[in-house]
């Protein structure tokens, strides 16, 4: 999978210390996957969601604390960050 947007995670990141493991770690796993499909998502991140009103993925990162929203191209193998929340963000986001 190629994944566009790491300066989001960059700058989620500077404002956020904890978080930069945890998206490391999720971008390390991210680009190193091959998803033919939502279900091989779920398979490799069990607690992510589909958002069918604006067709993005929401990934619970570092055990709940954040929420990576990504838009997924399986045919193309593309992986594009919108956005990083907290989770107190995210609850206020109508997503």
């Amino acid at each position: 999978m190629k994944v566009f947007g790491e300066a989001v995670i960059a700058g989620f990141a500077k404002k956020h210390p904890a978080s930069r493991k945890p998206l490391q770690r999720f971008a390390t796993i991210a680009s190193a996957a091959l998803w033919p499909h939502f279900p091989a998502v779920k398979e490799t991140f069990p607690a992510t969601d589909y958002a069918p009103a604006t067709g993005t993925l929401v990934f619970n990162i570092g055990g709940n604390k954040y929420r990576l929203i990504a838009r997924v191209d399986f045919e193309e193998q593309l992986l594009v960050i919108q956005t990083v929340l907290t989770h107190r963000e995210y609850d206020r986001e109508d997503l």
